[in-house]
Parts: structure tokens; C-alpha cells; sequence
């Protein structure tokens, strides 16, 4: 990992009471894109951007939704018998212009503890849920990606606050459970102003590989969670508002890798209902596969969300491209994607359709 002054200097002012105990290292990367928007009707108006990366169902207040760039600080200290502790600081450093503003913003920040018995991990993390299977897109974090346009569901998105997780692995199998704590004011009617809410969130995930075949299962619950934002379900916690009755998300996917060939597929369903009239139980079924040769991989990713509404079109998601290596850590993504929410937004229907070309540099 390399290391320069001025980064090791920021370190040091960032983390300086952990950095004189636990060896710091710093990493990053950047990604720029030049993307052509077209179609009849998406979240931006058509035309030529440079950004890190756009999402069409989230992208709202500007383009660089599903962005790349991050800076990360983490720290290790070996403490003895077996006990590893940790800590991790991962930011948002987006080269774009609006949303992130060349500046940076957090993403997971968290300290915990490693040993025979697993580990333990305490601050602001990505769920089991969005972790288990979300690289398995090969677009991902590009303007070609499947989550936020049409292909994931938006529970595989952003990061959750205030939560508690454990990762272990049995045999072949890596598990992971977390709890998001409700600390928002109690909901109940009446409400009691002296105590939480308490409706805490939970989530879990299994991994199983078996040869090149690696079997994903995973599974959140979020019932009476007094505010959806701080579990970073991204347009779930949209739809929904700032508190709801039900709320949970299943998934269960499908990965084979052998040589130059990957194949991969999943199926969500979600059980959404604020408890005022508006419930929908959407189903989410994503495919991708990809072929490699050489430097090239080359691939291909369809998606459709069914809202399972009366009368509301479903959403579907398609894109193809190649990404070219230049190194491990210089890569470039050329492709074409389409989202086509249907009359999802208005009743004439919407679609948006975006050529991209990326370099992603990590250092």
C-alpha cells in the first residue's frame, strides 16, 4: 500500500491517539466518467456530464449518486493471544461537481475486535444484507450498475448508523449479524417522552462457497424502525417516510466462477407498509454474466423490479460493457445502460438510456 507524506500527516491528524499504538495505512481511489444521458423522461435532464457515477432512481439533487471515490484510514493493533483490534474510517472523495462537491463525506466508520471467536464491529457499517452480494455486479459503482437503477434493489445501498455487528465463518460458510440500534423517540400511541423507541433493525447474511459455485442467502427487518434514514435503504426509506410498520427485505443469489466465466443471479423480495394506507411488496430479479479475456472483461447485466401495484408498470434495467485493466489498480469501463421505470413517476412513462466511459485509478 502506498504511502506518501502529506497522507500519513493527515492520518496522524485524524486519528492521532490510535496512530501512536496501531499501524495506519491509507488508501483510495478515484473514478471519472464522461456519460451522454438520453430517453424521454429520467431524473436528469438529457445531455453530456462528467461524474463519478450516476444512479437514476436516487438522483434527484445532482448526478454523482452510486459514486466511486473513497478515502480510507484503518488502523491495526495486535494486542496479544490471538486479539486483533481495529478501526476504519471510509469516505466519499468524489472528483464531480454537485451532491459530494470534490469534498468528503463518511461512509462506514467503525472500531472492533478480531479473534478465534470472530469479530466484532461497533459504528457506522454496510448491512449483511448490501454487503453479501452487491460486488457481484460487475458494473459496480459505475453509471452502468444495477442498484438504484432498476436491476438491486435499494437496500443494497448506502450505510447504517448507530449499528452492532458479528462475522464469523463455520466450515465454508462466512456468516454475519448486525443490529441496528433504534434510538429515535418512542412511537407508540401514546408515546412515552422517556424512552427510545427500541424497535431495534436486524439483519444476517450467509455466504456459502462449494467449489465455484458460491451460494448467498441474506435477510433484514426493520418493523416500527423509528427513522428508516439512518439504515441507508436508500428509495425503500423514500417510498416509506421516516417511520413505517413494516419493513423488511429478503434475498437469495446465485455465483459460479470457473476460468474466464462468471455467471451470477439473485431474487429479492420486500414487504413495505407505513401503517397509513400505502403498502407495496416489491420483487427485485437481477442477472449478470461476464467472459475475460486477457486484460478485457466483457459483460452483460439485466434486471426488473415488479412493484407488485395495480396499474404501476414494472422496472427494468439493462447494460452492457467491457472494462479494460490496465493494472491492478488502473482499470476503464465503456458501456451502454438502460432504466425504464415505466409509469412509475408519471403516467406517460419515463426512460433513461446512458453511454459512459470511466477510468478508475486506486492508490
Amino acid at each position: 500500500m502506498k504511502k506518501n507524506v502529506i497522507a500519513l500527516a493527515v492520518a496522524a491528524a485524524m486519528a492521532a491517539p490510535l496512530a501512536a499504538q496501531a499501524e495506519v495505512t491509507v488508501s483510495g481511489g478515484l473514478q471519472a466518467e464522461l456519460v451522454s444521458v438520453g430517453g424521454d423522461g429520467g431524473m436528469l435532464p438529457t445531455g453530456l456530464y462528467a461524474v463519478d457515477g450516476v444512479e437514476y432512481l436516487t438522483t434527484s439533487t445532482g448526478e454523482n449518486g452510486g459514486s466511486f471515490g473513497y478515502l480510507t484510514f484503518s488502523a491495526a493493533e495486535d494486542l496479544g493471544n490471538g486479539l486483533k483490534a481495529i478501526a476504519k474510517w471510509n469516505g466519499v472523495a468524489n472528483v464531480g461537481d454537485s451532491n459530494a462537491a470534490g469534498g468528503i463525506t463518511g461512509r462506514d466508520a467503525y472500531v472492533g475486535l478480531s479473534g478465534g471467536f470472530g469479530t466484532v464491529l461497533a459504528g457506522t457499517l454496510a448491512t449483511p444484507y448490501k454487503s453479501s452480494t452487491v460486488s457481484w455486479d460487475p458494473f459496480l459503482a459505475t453509471s452502468l450498475q444495477a442498484r438504484g437503477n432498476g436491476g438491486m434493489s435499494d437496500a443494497q445501498n448506502g450505510y447504517a448508523s448507530n449499528a452492532l455487528a458479528y462475522a464469523n465463518k463455520f466450515g465454508p460458510a462466512t456468516v454475519v449479524l448486525a443490529l441496528v440500534l433504534d434510538e429515535g423517540a418512542d412511537q407508540s400511541v401514546p408515546a412515552d417522552p422517556t424512552k427510545t423507541n427500541g424497535k431495534h433493525a436486524k439483519a444476517l447474511s450467509v455466504n456459502v462457497p462449494v467449489g465455484p459455485v458460491e451460494v448467498a442467502v441474506a435477510y433484514v427487518n426493520a418493523n416500527e424502525f423509528s427513522n428508516i434514514a439512518n439504515l441507508g435503504l436508500g428509495f425503500t426509506a423514500a417510498l416509506v417516510g421516516a417511520s413505517n410498520d413494516t419493513l423488511t427485505a429478503s434475498k437469495v443469489g446465485v455465483k459460479y466462477a470457473a476460468g474466464p466465466i462468471t455467471v451470477a443471479g439473485q431474487y429479492e423480495a420486500l414487504d413495505v407498509d407505513d401503517g397509513a394506507g400505502f403498502a407495496i411488496k416489491p420483487t427485485v430479479t437481477y442477472v449478470t454474466g461476464s467472459y475475460a479475456m486477457g486484460s478485457n472483461t466483457f459483460s452483460a447485466s439485466w434486471g426488473n423490479t415488479k412493484w407488485d401495484v395495480s396499474g404501476v408498470d414494472d422496472t427494468k434495467y439493462m447494460a452492457i460493457g467491457m472494462t479494460h485493466a490496465f493494472s491492478k489498480t488502473t482499470s476503464s469501463t465503456i458501456g451502454y445502460r438502460s432504466t425504464d421505470s415505466g409509469n412509475l413517476f408519471t403516467a406517460a412513462g419515463d426512460k433513461e438510456t446512458v453511454f459512459a466511459a470511466g477510468l478508475r485509478v486506486k492508490f
